[in-house]
């Protein structure tokens, strides 16, 4: 269902593995063209900063576009600007195609301004002057919109906003229900715990590879929401504002210690199982989320004043890095400080045969340039002559 061929997606995967072992010395030049002449990419594959102004250029056009159609039903019924609003967004999905299909347009920028700004108008249309529809609603189409999205075009914002949809539908659905308010936090902890499990098996299927983006993406989101969700800070001011329960300073809310619990621990979970498992999305996600804990605990207890305190956490944080680099200089139980080098898809495809394959290929040419050529000698009677 991606919208582009499977074979271009395993090529591209295989050029940059055989880029990385070049640039590591692990290959040479001549080994990295024929792999390259072997498994060849027709995409169009632009660096960032000409994707960020391929994605600037084509809002603009697409602006422009919708606004001259919403010209020609400026004058017309509400129902002709929302057929307007779905025409153009139609027009943005046609053009993608035609980009990926024939320009071989590959997260250029291009993409996805289309992609979005079909989204977009596409909502709008739907929505336009609709006074009835709820949010509960508008999450569900967002949801579908972003799913579809996410198949077709492997677009990372698309998964996050799908991930995020659906947490809210699912908030909603829980407002209605007895007791559900006080069973959400853990309902989203136990849906996003669920999440990270799934995401994390199905990034493993080599079915699935030119997601895997996406995967990894919706991994570290379901990590950072199952945390969001028992945070205490997150649950009493959600709370708090939702329900109008006007807490007064120092007054906690019902279980209050669960959530305390939660928040201390979740964390040093996170990087107790990267560091056992040796994952980086755990043991990043963790170690971004001690800020989080930082700072739940000093909003509701200051223990020295805001500058003293960036002061030590700053001095803490350098002696540690610095403590950790030096340790690690030589690498221990597979960790190390130099850059870290992790495999890609393309070793599940085996690339390592691949680039042996190129490099020994049979009637490859030799780059020896003083070989020795037999033959050609002459003799005749009892001895050869004076050529050879």
């Amino acid at each position: 269902m991606i919208a582009w061929p499977s074979v271009t997606l395993d090529n591209l995967a295989i050029q940059n593995e055989a880029a990385k072992a070049h640039r590591q010395g692990c290959i040479s030049p001549e080994t990295l063209e024929a792999i390259r002449t072997a498994h060849p990419v027709k995409l169009y594959l632009p660096n960032p900063i000409t994707r960020v102004g391929l994605f600037i250029l084509t809002t603009i056009v697409v602006c422009f576009t919708t606004g001259f159609l919403l010209l020609l039903a400026i004058s017309g019924e509400s129902a002709s600007l929302r057929a307007m609003l779905i025409i153009a967004a139609l027009l943005c999905i046609g053009a993608l195609e035609f980009a990926i299909s024939q320009k071989g347009s590959y997260r250029s920028g291009i993409n996805e301004a289309l992609l979005w700004s079909a989204v977009g108008l596409l909502c709008t249309g739907i929505f336009f002057e609709s006074h009835h529809v709820t949010e509960n609603t508008i999450a569900i189409i967002v949801f579908g919109l972003t799913v579809l999205g996410t198949l077709r075009y492997a677009d990372m914002a698309s998964s996050a906003v799908a991930w995020l949809s659906f947490l809210f539908i699912i908030f909603q659905q829980a407002m209605r229900i007895p007791h559900g308010v006080q069973a959400l936090p853990f309902l989203l902890m136990a849906l996003s715990l669920a999440a990270y499990l799934v995401t994390t098996r199905l990034e493993k299927r080599p079915a699935l590879r030119h997601y895997a983006d996406c995967l990894t993406l919706l991994r570290i989101l379901s990590l950072i929401t199952l945390y969001m969700a028992g945070n205490y800070y997150v649950v009493r001011e959600t709370t708090n504002s939702m329900f109008m329960l006007e807490l007064q300073p120092g007054q906690g809310i019902p279980g209050g210690w669960i959530f305390w619990i939660l928040t201390v621990i979740i964390p040093p979970l996170y990087i107790f199982l990267g560091i056992r498992k040796k994952d980086a999305v755990l043991l990043r996600t963790g170690i971004i989320l001690i800020a989080m804990i930082v700072f739940t605990v000093r909003y509701y207890h200051s223990v020295m004043p805001l500058e003293t305190a960036m002061v030590v956490g700053g001095l803490v944080l350098t002696g540690g890095a610095w403590a950790l680099i030096r340790y690690l200089h030589t690498p221990k139980n597979g960790f190390t400080y130099a850059a870290s080098d992790e495999p890609g898809m393309a070793d599940r495809l085996k690339v390592e045969s691949l680039i042996i394959a190129q490099t020994f290929t049979p009637g490859a040419r030799s780059t020896d340039t003083n070989p020795t050529n037999f033959g050609g000698g002459s003799g005749g009677g009892g001895g050869a002559s004076g050529d050879f």
